[in-house]
């Protein structure tokens, strides 16, 4: 806009009397009314103050032009340009204050993550590798990586005018076509962002076949079994001792992996009831042992509902079925211990379940084809099983003949049965963990993982084995 149009000492677009407008000039002639004036920007009213609000934001837009303005009755004068004036500076600076403009750009990125997630993460590595292994580059040019920002890619280095045009005759790609091999997430908000990418979790170890660490995992066997073993058959009281350390390192890891599932174990209540539990059971046999469950189960509702937790309903049924499935069942081995020949039976339950697991990691390693549930622990097969009640079955006739004096057929039995019910309890904790989206329980013990991992197949198959030495002959006298 030239001087003359602007117009000087505030007759701006207005011509002096008597004078006629040169033809293209924006000045209006003389007669015709002037160009209609925005309102001024409107004052806060005094209500609207107290209350802390701010006045009405002022009207945006184009300026109507004389003829267009309501209850004119000048009409326009061939060639001639009427030009729009500039809104009040103060109606301006509140609508496009740089405060206002970040918070309204803050509540649209906050929506828009709302509505669709994060922004999708893509670097120009990214783009470059994936127009590497095609062979080519994203701009058409060989050895040249593009980059995409926005919705344009062009090499680096080059000029942004000349990346921004797309005309007939320009060597830029197509602004809607992707740059390169891209993740379909990639484009979640129609466009992309370059920032750094996330790194790749490591991979764990390949162990082969065995699937584990073969010399720790042995190594561990061998100590635990041995102690465990001479505790029982020295001085069986101290079994307690071990007992009650692997309840307690079992129940935390339990609980530490139950939360994952978005509610909570009351800790402090469910393994002080399971730890009294074996002490009850131990001193005072099963009546102790059921009363000592139900004042626990009580303490872990009262627990609960003090914390104030928001998903008390769920947080119990955690707690109970931990305190169920690690403490009631640990709780039947130690009442093994209390009969006559309490430390046998406990060496001889041990002893099959032991065998039931060594003889179904062997088979299923050297011969497994065809697994029993895939879905839930692909790696368990029928061979694998089938060696299990094998081995299982020679130790239960050994224990029978040369260590309790039963008949043979008594100890086929508990090595049939035992093999079975451990196999239901690997696949229930098996069962937990893919829920769980684990692999162990813990890392406590190389080469097994945690110790619950090692309880899996003993814990539910205590009180079978209860009930077997119990009607079987020649077991409890």
């Amino acid at each position: 806009m030239t001087e003359d149009q602007q117009g000087t000492g505030g007759q701006q677009g207005r011509a002096p009397a008597g004078e006629a407008s040169p033809a293209g000039s924006g000045t209006p002639a003389a007669g015709a009314a002037p160009a209609a004036s925005p309102d001024p920007a409107p004052f806060p009213r005094r209500r609207d103050l107290r209350l802390g609000r701010a006045a009405p934001p002022a009207p945006t837009g184009p300026t109507p032009t004389a003829e267009e303005a309501p209850g004119s009755t000048a009409h326009p004068v061939p060639g001639v340009q009427t030009v729009p004036e500039a809104p009040a500076a103060g109606a301006s600076a509140r609508t496009d204050s740089p405060r206002r403009q970040a918070a309204e750009r803050r509540r649209v990125e906050a929506e828009a993550e709302r509505v669709s997630g994060p922004i999708p993460i893509v670097t120009p590595a990214m783009v470059g590798a994936g127009a590497a292994a095609r062979g080519e580059t994203a701009s058409g040019a060989a050895g040249v990586p593009a980059v995409r920002t926005g919705s344009t890619a062009h090499p680096p280095g080059a000029d942004s005018s000349d990346a921004a045009s797309t005309g007939p005759g320009s060597t830029d790609p197509d602004p809607g076509a992707p740059a390169a091999d891209l993740p379909e997430s990639a484009y979640g908000h129609g466009f992309v962002t370059p920032i750094a990418a996330p790194e790749a979790p490591p991979a764990g170890k390949d162990y082969g076949r065995a699937g584990r660490n073969l010399p720790a995992a042995i190594g561990v066997g061998v100590l635990l079994g041995g102690g465990v073993f001479a505790s029982l058959l020295f001085y069986p009281p101290s079994f307690l001792i071990i007992a009650l350390a692997g309840i307690l390192a079992a129940m935390w890891e339990l609980a530490n992996a139950l939360s994952r599932s978005g509610s909570v174990v009351a800790r402090v209540p469910t393994i002080t009831a399971a730890s009294c539990m074996l002490l009850a059971t131990y001193l005072g046999g099963r009546e102790a042992l059921w009363v000592t469950f139900t004042v626990g189960a009580g303490a872990i509702l009262l627990f609960t509902l003090f914390e104030r937790r928001p998903n008390p309903v769920k947080d119990v049924c955690l707690s109970l079925f931990a305190l169920t499935y690690v403490g009631l069942m640990a709780a039947f081995v130690v009442h093994m211990l209390t009969f006559e020949q309490g430390n046998l039976l406990v060496i001889c339950f041990l002893s099959l379940v032991v065998a039931s697991d060594v003889g179904g990691y062997a088979f299923g390693v050297l011969w497994g084809k065809h697994p029993i549930a895939p879905r839930i622990s692909p790696k368990k097969s029928w061979e694998g099983y089938a060696g299990s009640a094998i081995i299982a079955t020679a130790v239960g006739m050994c224990m029978a003949g040369f260590v309790f004096d039963a008949p043979l057929w008594t100890g086929a039995v508990l090595g049939f049965v035992i093999p079975a019910f451990a196999t239901l309890g690997d696949f229930s904790e098996s069962m937990i963990k893919r829920d769980l989206d684990l692999k162990d329980m813990g890392t406590l013990l190389p080469g097994h993982g945690g110790v619950m991992d090692r309880l899996d197949s003993i814990l539910p198959t205590a009180p079978i084995a209860l009930i077997l030495f119990s009607f079987l002959p020649g077991y409890i006298t």
